[in-house]
Order: C-alpha cells, then structure tokens, then sequence
C-alpha cells in the first residue's frame, strides 16, 4: 500500500473490550481456538497491563485452558500457558462427539486409555483408565463431565470422549425442540442472560457456530450454550433451521438511533486518492459508499454526517474537527486500497487507539467481511490523522483493492456498493448493541 493520509507503522496490539460487569471466569472444555490475524502477543494474565510472554501467527490453533471475561487462556506447550484477547482468535470445538443425552444407563469410551479422575477436571488426580470400546456404568453428571462406575473403582471421565450404549433416557433438551437450531452470522454476536440488552453478556459467538434453540421469548430466541447453560440471543442477528415463524424484526436499527455518526468519504477534489486499473478514482467510490451509508442509518433514525458530500477538497483537520464539533459517537473514514501488486485483494480495518477505538473497529472489520465476500485482511494498527486526532471512536476502512482488475470490477457494481454498505451498517448496529 502505498497511497495514505500520513506515515503508517503497521502493528498489532491485543484488543480491549471495556466491560463493568462482574467477572466471568469459565474452564473450558475440549475447546481450540484458531489465530485469527497475522501476529498476536500472548500475555501473562487477562488484560493489556500483563506482560507479553510471547507472539503466534495467524492459522495457527491452540487448546483452550480457560476463559475470563474477553481473555482466553491457551495451553502454548505443554507446561507454558498465556492469555490473548478473544477478538483476535475464532474459537471451536473440538470434540467429536456429545454426552448431552446421556443421564443414565451405560456409556462406552472413544478415546484410548481414556483418563479418570477423583473429580470434574482435569485439575484432579488420574486414578484409572478407561479403555477404548470399553463399556461403564453412568453415575452422574456435572458439567461436560460424567462419573461413572468402571472395574470396580468409581471416577470422572471427559464427556466429550464418550457415548451412551443402551438403556440412556432421552436427551435432557425437549426432543421437541432438538431439530430447532440458530446459527451466528456476525462475528463478536452477544449472548446474554436474558431477552434484552439489558441483561449481562454471558458469550460472544462468532459467525458459523450453532445452538440448538429452545424457545423463542418475543424478539429473542432461548439457546442451549456448552455446560447445559442457557443463553439468549437476538432474533434478528442469526439465522434459524427447523422453526416455522423465525424473528424477522430488523432490530439492528434500534442500536443506532440517535447516536452521532460521522462518515468520512476518503480524497475529494484535486485529491483523487487511488486511481483503479480501469480508471476509478477513489474519491468517486468513497462518495457513493458513504451515500448509502449515510440512507441507511438516516432511515434508522441516527444523527449522521458527512465530511464532504460532493468532489471537494476536505483537510484532515477538518474532517477531525467535524467529528469533534458533531460530538460525534463513531467516526468512520471510507476508502479503497491500492498497491503495486496487482494480485493484493480484500478489505482491511484499521484503528489507532486500543482502548477508544479496536471496539469499534473490530466489530466493523467481522460485519465488512461477512457482506463482502472479499479475502478478509483483518484489523491493523494505523497511525492516521483521521484517527490518531480524533476525540471519537474512530477507525478507517479499506474496502478492496483498485488495483487489482478483478476487484475494481466487483467494486464497481451496485450490488457489491449496497452489500458493503450493509456491512458498515451493522458493524455499527453491533458496536451500540
């Protein structure tokens, strides 16, 4: 990349979430989550003043040891564990089969010489073993975790490792409800304690994972979370299988009413910012995003601005100073990348202040990429006077690369202009949720 407002120092910092609600501590179970962008400091503890122990890579997947509030515990080796922000990694399960039916009967192991303990983790002493396709009494249940009854000796073994035989009863969830699932759309979607934000976040979900549905309460749909807990989530943001009448309310729009926001639409006048291969100049796309922008969260009811809205010339300081004379709630700078390497692709979110501004920027960065369908470059430190200067939440979105023929061309249509926008519209919408 070599077209931007002001010198760039690319970086990566851990990403904070600001939360006043009581700690949340969670062990998990059977859990990996895979580095979501290129580098990632690995901290001592669950926050940004701990100390970084090490670095890894994007692609590459770990064990999850623990949870705390937005901070995952990751098992780096086997006797080295550390902390990254929950932002930064796509978390998964990794098991292969579930014991939620499981509550009597007889129960058979799927893992060789599968460990069991005197108690319900893995913090407890081994005190046997139970072998693969071997059969043993259930006893009980907490958790993920099953007691049972094997060659004379009681003890708890990892419910993720096995399966029921004969005799189980029926899945603890209402068999009714068993074919009923939602799944997540959006990157960073809450699970709360109850039907309404007004209820505590007990889980962030990330696009692709499912839950069985349980009921539907008003505009929220009840879910079964791990650990037979319950949670639930807005009907508008997920999509649902096996449920007849699903939530069709866009209540997205009732996260940005009222708020302030101002769109900045990149270059203006003798500035043209990129020039495509096929002749776009930057400053013409910016304008028509930052357009459709600006309808659908006026017809949302928010109080939104733009920088410029025709082919004029803006300073930097004055597109800061707008934001700051609105009181602006967000800030958002619109453009299209540009760089030598015609194969470069894919769009990009960049943010200034870890703590003011990777919220923000991070809930765009997943909503652009699930409208795009373009590579997803995830979010990078940028060192811009749009956001370094800005008293608001700030960040600035690169939305495809001009530079490569093939993208300008899906840039170009108005159906990639209202998906992107559409984006934009909900990574805000998930920002004030």
């Amino acid at each position: 990349m070599f077209r931007k407002y002001c010198t760039m120092y690319i970086c990566f910092t851990l990403l904070f979430i600001a939360s006043f609600a009581k700690t949340v501590t969670l062990t998990a179970a059977n859990e990996q989550v895979t580095i979501n962008v290129d580098h990632v400091n690995v901290r001592s503890g669950a926050g940004l003043t701990s100390s970084i122990i090490a670095k890894v890579k994007k692609g590459q997947t770990f064990d999850v040891v623990e949870k705390k509030n937005d901070w995952i515990k990751i098992e780096l080796s086997r006797n080295e564990t550390g902390w990254v922000a929950s932002w930064l990694v796509k978390e998964k399960s990794s098991s292969t089969s579930s014991n939620s039916s499981v509550s009597n009967g007889n129960v058979i192991s799927n893992a060789t010489s599968l460990r069991i303990r005197s108690g319900p983790g893995t913090s407890f002493s081994v005190i046997g073993v139970f072998d693969k396709g071997k059969t043993a009494q259930y006893l009980e249940k907490s958790g993920r975790w099953i007691k049972i009854s094997y060659s004379g000796k009681s003890g708890w073994v990892a419910g993720w490792h096995i399966s029921k035989t004969t005799n189980t009863s029926a899945a603890t969830v209402n068999p009714s409800t068993n074919s009923k699932h939602v799944k997540i759309i959006y990157n960073g979607t809450n699970i709360r304690s109850g039907a309404s934000t007004g209820h505590s976040i007990v889980k962030r979900a990330n696009a692709g994972e499912t839950y069985t549905l349980l009921d539907t309460v008003g505009n929220w749909y009840k879910i079964n979370l791990e650990n037979d807990k319950i949670g639930y989530i807005a009907g508008w943001v997920v999509e649902t299988s096996g449920i007849n009448s699903p939530v069709t309310k866009p209540g997205s729009g009732l996260y940005v009413k009222n708020k302030t926001i101002v769109i900045d639409p990149g270059h203006g006048g003798q500035d043209s910012g990129a020039v495509g291969t096929r002749g776009t100049l930057e400053k013409n796309i910016t304008l028509v995003t930052a357009k459709l922008v600006y309808n659908k969260l006026r017809s949302a009811g928010a109080n939104v601005f733009l920088t410029r809205t025709n082919d004029t010339y803006i300073s930097l300081q004055s597109r800061v100073s707008t934001s700051h004379y609105r009181n602006a709630d967000a800030f958002i700078s619109l453009h299209y990348d540009s760089t030598s390497d015609r194969s470069a692709s894919g769009t990009t979110t960049y943010y200034y202040n870890s703590l003011k501004d990777s919220p923000l920027a991070a809930r765009l960065n997943s909503s652009i990429a699930q409208q795009s369908n373009l590579r997803d470059r995830g979010l990078k430190f940028g060192n811009f006077h749009v956001l370094r200067e800005n008293k608001a939440a700030a960040a600035l979105v690169e939305l495809g690369f001009l530079s490569n023929r093939t993208e300008e061309l899906t840039i170009n249509t108005s159906n990639y202009q209202e998906r992107i926008s559409q984006g934009i519209f909900n990574g805000l919408a998930l920002y004030f949720k």
